[in-house]
């Protein structure tokens, strides 16, 4: 099937259906705490079974495409994050609907659905053989240094000193050895409780660190989120003020498509280290997770970018780079579409009109975020009285819905303590939440390049890929610390 075969194929009217279907599912799923694209896709799974295989795929690729953008709705609104994916947006999406702009930060978040999305797929239609090529020179010594470099940028730019910041990271890494030992299975660190024999489950820690703290927060004041009581800017303001920064939206983009591309880091990941890419190269650095457009549009540019370059293995590999990734992976085989590097010949039709399909929804998110931001942005004029019992209620009954477990609400409730203590410390808790997604990476990949390497840890040095990673992570951890002086001393040369 060639270009013009896929669009008319989608423009038919049970393809647009499923498509649009597909959209507006996508965004509710996004914007309820806990659920996020794999749930979603899970649930909606026994609709769809009986549908043509290109029907069904379009509405689960929208589905998972457009929960990313629902999930940045309630990271912008109440600073609660939809999904791991949107935690680096509430860092000045939050700040600037407290300064009664969230109608602004709703538009940024909109248009980099649209940009970011346009970038990625353009990108996967162009360059899919060259970057699954890419993805394959990474072993696990890379993916084990990758892991820790996504660490140490979060850690050295997120609010605090990077030493808290290490701290935050570490502790999710600990976390993340609850459960079955990566290599033998052997349970540790559960204390003989049964929930958690699977590991602490990723989806009830965030609703904890950031929905019940969250909550816990706004309980403490009788005012509203936007400190000032009204609403400053609107949807246009923000569109142009997203293509005013046309280098961040490109480096944010390339950073989402090349994590994108590798298998397991995610899209939390791409999120981060963006916003962090844009804060280092900012000559205004301080305003960042203070309310600056620029790390709204970093961040979900990224992600929305990131998705594509997700795709990108999970079709040509075979090797999914998320748990929504593994998900749609899991949705094509049921369909008969076998992923791999035979894919675009025996399946072309469908992935071309899937293709198709995920481009045009990158529009349909700017129309829906364009009719619909203003009004969600209400919510921060509402009192929180009402804020804090709703956030509690959808949050904790979305973290019991997973699993049908009252163990997991006491787990978020538990993460709502952790959280809540933390920023009375002057902890933030991202890093926290990057070192229990990534935890597994980390400790699988280490052990994997040590019984390749017979032991010898030189194999994590061996390849040029590692000495750059290692040279880039010592970089990130020295760069708050020689900025500074750096500046000192050229300001006492003049």
């Amino acid at each position: 099937m060639n270009l013009l075969d896929a669009v008319a194929f989608v423009f038919q009217w049970q393809n647009l259906a499923a498509m649009l279907a597909g959209t507006m599912y996508g965004i509710v799923v996004g914007v309820l705490p806990g659920l996020g694209p794999s749930a979603g896709m899970a649930l909606a799974l026994p609709l769809v079974l009986k549908w043509h295989p290109a029907t069904a795929l379009i509405f689960m690729g929208s589905l998972y495409k457009c929960s990313n953008y629902g999930g940045s709705i309630t990271a912008i609104l109440v600073n609660t994050p939809g999904d791991a994916s949107n935690a680096a947006t509430i860092l000045d999406g939050y700040p600037m609907c407290e300064r009664g702009q969230g109608g602004t930060a709703l538009a940024l978040s909109a248009t980099a659905a649209m940009s970011g999305g346009l970038i990625g797929m353009i990108f996967l239609a162009m360059a899919a053989p060259a970057l699954a090529e890419l993805a394959l020179q990474f072993g696990p010594a890379e993916y084990f240094l990758t892991a820790l470099l996504a660490l140490s940028l979060v850690a050295a730019v997120v609010q605090g000193s990077v030493v808290k910041g290490l701290i935050s990271g570490g502790l999710g890494l600990m976390l993340a050895t609850v459960g079955s030992d990566v290599m033998t299975g052997h349970l540790r660190f559960t204390f003989g409780w049964n929930p958690i024999e699977d590991g602490v489950p990723l989806i009830q820690a965030l609703v904890g660190l950031f929905a019940v703290t969250q909550a816990v927060v706004l309980a403490e004041s009788d005012g509203a989120i936007s400190r000032i009581g009204r609403l400053a800017g609107g949807f246009w303001e923000g569109v142009v003020t997203y293509f005013k920064s046309p280098w961040a939206i490109t480096r944010a983009a390339a950073i989402g498509l090349f994590v994108g591309v590798l298998p397991a880091v995610g899209q939390s990941s791409a999120g981060l280290l963006a916003w962090g890419a844009a804060k280092r190269g900012s000559t205004h650095p301080e305003t960042f997770g203070a309310g600056d457009p620029e790390g709204v549009i970093a961040s979900e540019t990224a992600t929305n970018a990131c998705m594509p370059g997700d795709l990108v293995c999970t079709i040509a590999l075979g090797i999914p780079g998320s748990v929504g990734a593994a998900v749609f992976l899991g949705v094509m085989i049921i369909f008969g579409v076998v992923p791999g590097p035979l894919v675009f010949q025996e399946k072309g039709d469908v992935i071309g009109s899937l293709f198709v399909a995920l481009t045009l929804t990158s529009f349909v998110i700017f129309v829906v975020g364009l009719t619909v931001a203003r009004h969600l942005a209400v919510v921060t004029l509402l009192p929180n009285v009402i804020i804090v019992p709703a956030i509690l209620s959808v949050s904790l009954l979305g973290s019991f819905a997973i699993r049908n477990l009252m163990a997991d609400i006491v787990i978020s409730l538990a993460f709502g303590l952790l959280g809540y203590v933390m920023l009375k410390g002057g902890f933030t808790p991202i890093p926290l939440l990057l070192g229990l997604v990534l935890g597994e990476m980390v400790e699988r990949n280490y052990h994997r390049a040590l019984m390749i390497s017979g032991g010898s840890y030189s194999i994590f040095a061996s390849s040029l890929i590692s000495k750059a990673l290692i040279v880039l992570i010592i970089l990130s951890l020295a760069g708050p610390f020689l900025g500074p002086a750096w500046r000192k001393l050229t300001q006492g040369e003049h």
